[in-house]
Order: C-alpha cells, then structure tokens, then sequence
C-alpha cells in the first residue's frame, strides 16, 4: 500500500511539473521521476521506523518546491464563543507567510465536525489541528487523518486518541483552583451543584480538579451533576431547574464562563445571587466583568492566544519531523475580587 503510495505521488509530481512548464526554481520532470524511484526503492528496505517522518518530510519538501505555502487543517468546536475566537487569533499571528489556515465551525456539533475534518482530508491539508467537540466521538477523524498520513494535533481539549501533540490549558488545576476558591467562600459547608460537559475531556479534567479541591472539606455535598452544551442560554434553564430542585445549594460549577454566566442568570432570576456562589473556566471578558460586578465568585484564566499560537509552532516542528512534546500545558490561574480590577 506504501509503495502504491509513493509511486502515485511520483506521478502526480510528473503531471504538475508538465503543466507549470518546469518554473525556475523546480526540479526537472526528469528528476522527479528519479527521486520518485529512490523514494519507492528506500521504502522497499523496510525502513518501517522511519517512514512516517520520512512522508512528513517529503510532503513539506514538495510544498516547498512548487513554491505553494503549507495548508493546515483548523476544526473549532465552537467559533460563537470568543474564547475561540482568540485562539484562532494566536494561530493567526503564528502562521509564515504564504502559508494557510483552513478554519471550520463544527458549531458545537460531533457529526458535521467529522464531516469537516474528511473535507479538509480531501483539500490535501499537510496537518490539522482538532478542538474536539466529543473526546471519543473524534476517533474516525483522526483514524482518517492517520491514513491519509496528516499530522493531528489536538488543542484546547484533550482527546481519548494518539496524536501527534496535544496543546491545552492544565485543566485539573483549573478546576482545583475555582474548587478551593469556592470551598472557602462558603466556609467548607454546604451544598453544591455542578454543570459539567464531560463528554468533552477537557470538561472532565475541570470537574476532576474541582471535586479533588472539594475533598478538602467533607462538609460540602455536591448534590447534583448535570450534563449541559456549553453556552448562556443552554446552560440557563437547566440552572433554573436545578435551583428549584435544591433551593439550598450554595455553589455552582460551570465548566467553562459561557455556562457559568448561565448560571449567574437564573440565580438572579430567583433573587438567590447573594446565596450561591458561581465559579467557571476561561477569563473571558464577560466572566472577568461578572467577577467585578460580584456575580461570579471567580473563574480560572486561560490564555486563548498562547494556546493558539504554541499549537501551530508544534505543528511545525512535527511536519518538519522535528520532535515536540506530547502533551504542551499551559497554566491557568485564578481571577476573583482581589484581582479582577488587574486583568
């Protein structure tokens, strides 16, 4: 299969060096087809260890002869939120002139974003970066990805799959930070709810971090757990719901600032902002305002931009062949009343 591989990419050199006429600059047809017969004869050594970088590489040498810049596959999960929007920033600054991104909405939705990533498969992208809107359910997206010998590098969100790179927040402390913040806001007693989105790891690992926080104080009940879809106005009904079903909570999770500002909402709307103390993921702007407005309790800062632009410095370094880390944290911090005005 590797050799009709390699052979079919010999021709298809051939036939784009006819059709450009040999520009300055390229190899000559004569040499193409010569370096496309090494190339099958390295791959009949068995060479196995090396094959892959060795593709990787081929494919950035070919970008580079025809003088066509590199285009790098980008799923978002969810392009409405505006952290989204700031690491599409940070890629964008990190991005080499000539090259592209190819940016796709999956609006929050596992199926299209399967549909969007076998798209940009057949747009012949050279890697691609997933925000996974379902850890698991990303698993034939990337299995694509790998046969068609495409880098992946997950951001944002972890996935349950190998890939080449993962770059994300350190979620766990994430949640361990707004977990210890609560903890003492309501003197280590209570009850407490939690809107989660675990199907989503990096959901998983916030709530993880959380509940670790909690341990420290047996006095704290968490209630209820409920799955909620990230945003405002999803996550505000089934705030109200919960508040009505345990009108004695005195915290509430919320996986990231979107869905906390949901909360935030319906404990406003049942007079009960000064009774429960609300906690979310992000440092958004509207998350930060919440804070300073003593809506929120706090939240834990990401930094959208570094995550975006460290995720295509790796992307780099691996179809370069180069080696990266497997897993890149970037730390999170919290923001509450003692330092919101600072931010």
């Amino acid at each position: 299969m590797r050799k009709k591989l390699l052979a079919f990419v010999g021709v298809a050199i051939m036939s784009a060096m006819v059709m450009t006429g040999c520009s300055s600059g390229s190899s000559t047809t004569e040499d193409t087809a010569t370096d496309a017969a090494t190339t099958e004869e390295t791959a009949d050594t068995g060479t196995e260890e090396t094959a892959d970088t060795a593709e990787t590489t081929d494919t950035a040498e070919e970008t580079e002869s025809t003088g066509e810049g590199i285009k790098i596959g980008v799923s978002v999960a969810d392009q409405s939120n505006v952290f989204y929007v700031d690491i599409i920033d940070g890629m964008e600054s990190a991005v080499k002139d000539g090259d592209e991104l190819i940016i796709v909405d999956a609006g929050f939705d596992a199926a299209k974003q399967l549909n969007d990533i076998d798209d940009m498969i057949q747009q012949g992208v050279s890697a691609m970066l997933i925000d996974a809107v379902d850890s698991n359910a990303i698993a034939p997206a990337i299995e694509a990805c790998k046969a068609a010998n495409i880098p992946v590098i997950a951001y944002n969100s972890p996935v349950n799959q190998e890939v080449d790179c993962t770059v994300v927040t350190d979620n766990f402390l994430a949640g361990q930070l707004i977990g210890k913040a609560l903890g003492e806001a309501v003197g280590g007693k209570g009850e407490v709810a939690m809107c989660t989105y675990n199907v989503a790891e990096v959901c998983l690992d916030r709530a993880n971090g959380f509940k670790d926080a909690l341990s420290a104080y047996p006095d704290i009940e968490i209630v209820v757990e409920q799955e909620v879809q990230s945003g405002t106005d999803t996550a505000l009904p089934v705030a109200e719901n919960i508040i009505q079903a345990y009108p004695d909570i005195v915290g509430m999770f919320a996986q990231n600032d979107p869905t906390a500002l949901g909360c935030v909402a319906a404990a406003e709307s049942a007079n009960k902002l000064d009774q429960i103390k609300i906690v979310g993921v992000d440092g958004s702007d509207d998350g930060k305002a919440a804070v300073a407005e003593g809506k929120m309790l706090a939240t834990a800062a990401q930094d959208p931009v570094t995550i975006g632009s460290t995720a295509i410095e790796s992307t780099y370094k691996v179809i370069a062949g180069e080696s990266v880390e497997k897993e890149i944290l970037i730390p999170s911090y919290l923001i509450d009343a003692s330092n919101v005005a600072e931010e």
